[in-house]
């Protein structure tokens, strides 16, 4: 078709279509096999013509449709250009009987003479190529096969009897001992993980370490890993099944089904019939089962589309959603290159990774790690062991094919044998050859050209065992280096508690406080060409010595980084092992923070002239002023001493990727010109900077329009899997919105506001057309209403929530760079500069009754770093079940039993109203001691609980308690102290203080055993606790009486549903009227998400219904879509409640089948507010059974 995409799954298609799109030539090749696309000399559109060089052998595909000798020369041209030996394939539609035909035209002979003219040979055996109608001559042979004299011997040529639905039969071609497809390399995880037998496999592994040497007291630690490894390599043999070897035929469509095989076999048979006997009765079968066979197709790919929608649960994960659609679309989204060969790039890709140089060893002096008494250089915990391999995923392993999961599994006795082989490692700097080797996989960036080398992203595949170490590694030296407060303020990059919002907060901050002075903001924006991999080992070494890092610390992380070797390789094709002498592996964890390490003083070069944003190698410099002089003076200053910086550290700027912005809002714009290395850099109206279109106007018209384009992506994929009738549950479709639209909408775009109203509006549209999609609702149904079904709030409301959340959490650090350009820009005169949510959110928060607790560095890394690896007791599970009649009897047992000489302490907090304040209290029944706190209204249970919890280790640390049980009944704070503080989402900074105080205990030798108990289920501490708690409210302590960050963070989501039910109370007095008698206030959750179950027609008609907009004959004639509003049956309006009460279609009448509990008389309103009620399955049933679809 023209226009028409074809896909193969598995092989990249070369086509030349005529110029109608309806016929033309394709090459088909496996995308395994490397493959370059042979340019053709120029020819007429009578001719279609692709050739491609595989296999040593040039390959072309040729059609002519209407063959005249005036095309001959062509033909010769082009079968000339191509090199030898050559294999060509054609539909010439010529006639010999050379080749089988029943006779010759006037094109054969020509061509027979331009054949023997380049030296082809003809395959064709006389066996016809084209099946034909009844009453013509069978022997029709159009379809050539051709090739060189030299291949003639070696290739096998056969027709297959079906054609398969087309009128030519298929040609096999099997060139005899030959090779054909490239040996692929063996998968790197080689094991079924899910079928994996982990209890017999950690047990196999302890038994084989029994065996092997201490590798504390073994002189050769390289011994003791190799024989560690191969302890897991065997016993994952004999306890997990390993992966079948890949097969190369490709797979079933999901809609094919033995219906399909059936009438396939039968228009296969049918054909056979009519081969044998060529009558006009046996012709008419087989187009009659052909034609059967093409609407099968058609309806089976629709129908199990339908299906698949509407399989769709809340419990489906994403990832199945992309499978099936792939699926169904038969694409494997890959591009069809004109190469196909790695060669052609390959070896470039790999000299920027391993230059074929070496420096002089001179550049590589020996450092010998003096011996050191830092506590950094000390040998590893097991708890340190436990948080790297807690939360870690299988991914693709190393060369030695070992998964995290072979680790994560092992037993407590085999993880100890691991970490003594790590320690030894460190305490010497050994390291295995095999942690020094990586495989590189070129991954191509999106959009980009194939055979540049400079398109792919090289992805490098280490040992698990490694990646390991490197978390333990980084872990510790990230804590040294932000603890000590080493990167600069300006470095936001994958750096824990920032992110990119805080980047591009700062920068349009500083634009509209540029604004608000009539100044201009000059910015420049940098690209470093293949930063991480050109970074000089040498130098980073030097500079982790000058930041007084630990010596062994950092002999160790550099012997893991000097020497590598890397193996490139990219589907069946792998270059010879190359050593890298430059450069940090892509994909290492500690590869980020050592860049972050490297570029530290790279601000000092440019602070004096102008202000400077990073993100890892993304740079932006920018400055104010209303002259254009000084503008140009600092910035080009600052591009010349920066570029200084980056040639003395092995770094270049790719200044055709760099772009300059000047933000203003006048008229007229003056003349700029920046320049670096005698390059200009390009002045443009708009830059993309960290995922942000910012204009010069920050407009947000420019970002408004890339956010449209990437969301009707996802609104195609949402209306995908659901029609108005048929499809996926709105839950389904509610999440698929969130991830695949809603995600593009939120991401910083509330840095832009306020912005321009018709960008705003077209964004508005975006979320009402995906709302319409989720609920099955009419186009004429009220936005507002939409909105409220959906609980989805305005997309204005919500920026400012997100808006409110970042600042919430900025204001924590009081060294937070947005903090004082928020106060400048709060107090500028100009009154439009108020609207800015940046603003709005930073006054809301600064001007609240009680003050924000802030630290000055990321209270994470102000705790020790040894509260944070520390590994409390925790209890949470003692055998006690909420509200069983003998929670007590137990609970009292159980004490008796295990703690009977310990002191106990109870915990509670309460919040007896939502404006009112957080009690939190301690009770110490055996010395009779009560402690209250209380905390600021904002505060959270959570965080009362938390308080009481610190106070009670505190007591038991301040009176020297031995032997101390803490019991709570907080089950998520005793679950926050437990989880790893590295990886946490939700770092609270009592729970670190907690943690703190618990490692404290521990070395006073004190012992605090936190358990988690059951609230309101008899325990007389616990109910005691309470009551206490509850009084704190009003006589606590204020030793706590101030807001945390995640408190306020919880804090946006009240204004914001303060903020929607102010809208939502003034709007729906001018549209959505019906809607808000039906549902006056704003719900917490949608309702559907209660009925996942029910049918996707059923939940769009009680939507339609709820919204008052469904396709009733009165509302259809409303819309002059009918034009009558008389009810089918005749005897009616056909209102809703005509339709649901008194239509004689009705299978069952509504009031025969109503619940007797349900007061009458019922009306439509009083109905469909059943949807928060027991009585919603009953209206989807009585919906159901009706089929009733409005």
């Amino acid at each position: 078709m023209p226009g028409s995409r074809f896909r193969v799954p598995g092989f990249s298609c070369l086509r030349d279509d005529r110029n109608d799109g309806y016929a033309g030539s394709a090459i088909l090749v496996r995308h395994s096999l490397p493959f370059s696309q042979i340019p053709l000399p120029p020819h007429s559109q009578q001719i279609n013509a692709v050739a491609v060089r595989a296999l040593d052998i040039s390959f072309v595909s040729v059609y002519i449709p209407h063959p005249t000798p005036s095309l001959l020369p062509e033909l010769q041209s082009i079968l000339s250009s191509v090199p030898s030996p050559i294999i060509a394939l054609g539909d010439l539609n010529t006639h010999h009987t050379m080749w089988g035909c029943y006779g010759c035209d006037g094109f054969a002979p020509l061509l027979i003479d331009i054949l023997d003219d380049v030296g082809l040979c003809i395959l064709n055996d006389g066996s016809p190529t084209r099946r034909v109608f009844p009453n013509q001559n069978p022997k029709t042979a159009v379809d050539l096969s051709l090739c060189s004299p030299n291949l003639a011997s070696q290739i096998t040529w056969k027709t297959l009897p079906s054609s398969y639905g087309s009128d030519h039969f298929p040609i096999i071609l099997s060139l005899n001992n030959r090779s054909f497809l490239p040996s692929s390399h063996d998968p790197l995880l080689k094991y079924q993980l899910k079928k994996a037998k982990w209890t017999e496999y950690a047990r196999s592994v302890d038994f084989l370490i029994d065996s092997l040497p201490d590798p504390v007291s073994d002189g050769n630690i390289l011994a003791c890993y190799d024989l560690f490894l191969k302890s897991l390599i065997s016993s994952a043999d004999s306890h997990i099944p390993k992966k079948h070897p890949p097969k190369n035929h490709l797979l079933s469509s999901p809609w094919w089904d033995d219906e399909c095989n059936d009438l396939f076999a039968q228009r296969t048979s049918a054909e056979k019939t009519y081969s044998n006997c060529m009558s006009q009765e046996n012709f008419i079968k087989y187009q009659r089962l052909d034609s059967k066979v093409k609407k099968l197709v058609t309806r089976k790919k629709r129908s199990s589309w339908t299906r698949f929608c509407e399989s769709l649960s809340p419990r489906s994960p994403s990832s199945i959603v992309w499978t099936n659609i792939r699926k169904f679309r038969r694409s494997l989204n890959h591009t069809d290159p004109s190469s196909n060969n790695p060669l052609d790039w390959l070896n470039d890709f790999a000299d920027k990774l391993a230059p074929p140089y070496v420096p002089n060893i001179d550049s590589f002096p020996n450092f010998t790690p003096t011996p050191s008494s830092d506590d950094m250089d000390a040998p590893f915990s097991f708890s340190e062991l436990q948080i790297a391999l807690n939360g870690l995923k299988d991914s693709t392993p190393g060369e030695d094919g070992v998964p995290y999961s072979f680790l994560t599994n092992l037993n407590d006795k085999a993880k100890i044998h691991f970490l003594n082989i790590i320690n030894k490692f460190f305490e010497t700097g050994t390291v295995p050859h095999s942690w020094k080797s990586q495989i590189v996989i070129p991954v191509i960036k999106p959009g980009k050209n194939p055979l540049d080398s400079n398109s792919y992203r090289p992805i490098a595949l280490s040992t698990t065992l490694a990646k390991i170490t490197e978390h333990l590694l980084k872990n510790r030296l990230e804590w040294i280096i932000e603890s000590k407060n080493i990167l600069p303020s300006s470095q936001f990059g994958f750096r824990k508690g920032l992110s990119t919002t805080d980047s591009l907060g700062i920068l349009t901050t500083d634009i509209r406080i540029a604004f608000t002075k009539g100044e201009y903001l000059a910015g420049v924006f940098l690209d470093i060409a293949s930063a991480y991999d050109n970074v000089q080992l040498p130098v980073l070494r030097q500079k982790l010595q000058s930041l007084s890092i630990p010596p062994k610390l950092t002999h160790f992380i550099c012997s893991l980084l000097f020497c590598r070797s890397i193996v490139v390789k990219h589907q069946s094709s792998s270059l010879p092992p190359r050593l890298v002498w430059k450069g940090l592996p892509q994909g290492s964890v500690l590869s980020p923070l050592l860049y972050s390490i490297y570029t530290h003083d790279l601000e000092l070069s440019v602070s004096s002239f102008c202000n400077i944003l990073q993100y890892a190698d993304d740079i932006a410099l920018y400055h104010s002023s209303g002259s254009v002089e000084e503008i140009s003076c600092r910035i080009n200053s600052a591009l010349y001493y920066l570029g200084q910086w980056l040639s003395d550290h092995g770094l270049s700027l790719s200044v055709g990727k760099c772009q300059a912005v000047v933000f203003t809002r006048k008229r007229s714009l003056p003349s700029f010109q920046f320049s670096i290395e005698d390059q200009l850099i390009h002045l443009s109206d708009k830059i993309k900077f960290l995922g942000i279109y910012l204009d010069n106007r920050l407009s947000g018209i420019a970002h408004s329009e890339h956010i449209i384009k990437k969301c009707e992506k996802g609104i195609n994929v949402i209306r995908a899997v659901a029609g108005v009738w048929w499809g996926a549950h709105p839950y389904s479709l509610k999440l698929l919105y969130n991830a695949l639209v809603r995600s593009h909408m939120d991401y910083c775009m509330f840095i832009l506001e306020p912005f321009n109203k018709s960008a705003v509006q077209k964004l508005n549209n975006i979320q009402f057309r995906c709302l319409r999609i989720i609920l099955g609702a009419m186009k004429s149904s009220p936005t507002n209403a939409l909105q409220v079904e959906c609980v989805d709030p305005p997309l204005t409301i919500r920026r400012q929530y997100l808006c409110d959340r970042f600042v919430s959490k900025m204001l924590q650090l009081s060294s937070h760079p947005l903090w004082p350009r928020l106060t400048q820009l709060s107090s500028a005169p100009q009154s439009r500069n108020s609207s800015s949510y940046l603003v709005d959110s930073f006054l809301k928060y600064t001007n609240l009754p009680h003050p924000v607790s802030t630290f000055p560095l990321n209270p994470l890394f102000s705790t020790p770093y040894n509260a944070l690896v520390y590994n409390p007791l925790i209890i949470t599970d003692i055998g006690l079940v909420k509200g069983a009649p003998d929670t007590n009897n137990k609970f009292q047992n159980y004490i008796h039993q295990n703690w009977s000489n310990h002191i106990l302490i109870y915990t509670d907090a309460s919040k007896l109203s939502p404006d009112g304040c957080v009690g939190a209290a301690c009770w110490v029944p055996r010395y009779k001691i009560i402690l209250k706190f209380k905390c600021p209204p904002e505060s959270s249970v959570f965080t009362g609980e938390a308080t009481a919890l610190l106070e009670a280790i505190l007591f038991a640390h301040s009176h020297n308690l031995k032997q101390t049980v803490i019991l709570t009944d907080s089950l998520s704070c005793l679950m926050s102290i437990k989880e790893n503080p590295f990886r946490s989402k939700s770092r609270f900074p009592i729970i670190l203080k907690i943690r703190e105080a618990l490692l404290s205990c521990n070395q006073k030798g004190l012992t605090i055993i936190l358990v988690w108990i059951p609230s309101h289920s008899g325990i007389p501490g616990n109910e005691t606790v309470d009551s206490c708690a509850k009084l704190a409210v009003i006589s606590g302590s204020l030793d706590h009486f101030q807001n945390s960050a995640q408190d306020l963070c919880g804090l946006a989501k009240t204004y914001l549903n303060r903020s929607w039910n102010t809208l939502w109370n003034e709007s729906k007095s001018i549209k959505g009227k019906y809607y808000a008698s039906i549902q006056p206030d704003i719900p917490t959750r949608p309702w559907f998400f209660k009925y996942r179950n029910a049918d996707r027609w059923v939940t769009s008609t009680i939507s339609r219904l709820r919204l008052g907009h469904s396709c009733t004959p009165v509302f259809l004639a409303k819309l002059r879509i009918r034009n009558s509003s008389i009810c089918e049956c005749g005897l009616d309006e056909g209102t809703v409640s005509h339709i649901l009460f008194n239509c004689p279609k009705l299978l069952h009448p509504l009031y025969d089948v109503l619940p007797p509990n349900i007061p009458r008389p019922v009306n439509v309103e009083y109905l469909l507010t059943f949807v928060f009620s027991s009585y919603c399955r009953f209206l989807c049933k009585y919906i159901e059974c009706n089929k009733i679809k409005l």
